[in-house]
């Protein structure tokens, strides 16, 4: 028994109280629903992103990055934005941004961008390590190892907003890796992976998903889809640890992975 007022079994069935789970963001469905259908284009994905502001601001400061606009042309259109950035890159931080616009975090606003700034990181190393361990796809598609990176930390998300409002105020919204585990197994009887796993059923993600969000806490985990998010979330601890400018993440990660190649000695076995 904790000294928190929680436990496994108190915190377990809040987080099983699937009406007071919050759900995927409407703007999040519909990007998903925009790039998996083989008609859609570059203008379907402009009309679901320009209803948001700040998404179109986002998307349109990356675009006249100098990582992304070296020429320094000036672009002031979402269209252009877009077809400069490339779909993918454009879907991927607009996933993003509906998540972090969509789902309210009782936390500040700069509390609230390093969280997702610090995910939206470990979601771009979690691509370029699938894509660069397993090219053919055999293991997992790059996409989901991208939106594996990106959610790897919505158990959090699930602890702050049903189980304790304070989750993100006190030190345990400033801890992360094992320190982070032991301190809310200690507060709740359940880790944020754990949490995360029932969250991503109540949204019926893949099996392969749910699963892997579970283990992400456990190097040992064999598990293709955990082991790229742990090795991940760990880089980015590392070399990007207080993070939190959007339009300049691509080139910070860029930067610090060419001054700080992966450790691949981790997935030898594996991949």
């Amino acid at each position: 028994m904790t000294t928190s007022g929680f436990d496994r079994e108190s915190t377990l069935e809040l987080l099983s109280c699937c009406k007071d789970l919050p759900s995927l963001p409407d703007r999040f469905i519909k990007i998903q629903n925009v790039i998996k259908n083989p008609d859609s284009g570059t203008q379907d994905l402009a009309e679901v992103i320009r209803s948001d502001q700040a998404t179109s601001t986002m998307i349109l400061k990356v675009a006249n990055s100098v990582f992304f606009n070296p020429a320094n042309i000036p672009i002031g259109e979402l269209s252009k934005a877009i077809t400069q950035l490339g779909s993918r890159e454009v879907s991927h931080i607009a996933t993003t941004m509906s998540l972090m616009y969509g789902l309210i975090v009782p936390a500040g606003m700069s509390n609230i961008r390093a969280f997702w700034a610090h995910a939206f990181g470990a979601a771009i190393v979690s691509e370029r390590l699938a894509k660069q361990l397993d090219p053919a796809q055999e293991y997992c598609s790059h996409e989901r190892a991208f939106m594996m990176g990106l959610l790897h930390e919505i158990g959090r998300v699930a602890l702050g907003l049903r189980v304790d409002f304070a989750y993100f105020e006190g030190e345990m919204g400033h801890l992360h890796g094992d320190a982070l585990i032991q301190a809310e197994e200690a507060c709740y009887g359940v880790n944020h992976a754990e949490a995360g796993l029932h969250l991503m059923r109540l949204w019926n993600f893949p099996d392969d998903i749910c699963l892997a969000m579970g283990e992400y806490h456990k190097p040992e985990s064999q598990l293709f889809l955990a082991k790229i998010c742990n090795a991940a979330d760990q880089y980015i601890y590392t070399h990007l640890p207080e993070y939190s400018t959007f339009e300049c993440i691509h080139e910070k990660v860029t930067e610090t992975i060419a001054e700080n190649p992966f450790d691949l000695t981790a997935f030898s076995d594996s991949a």
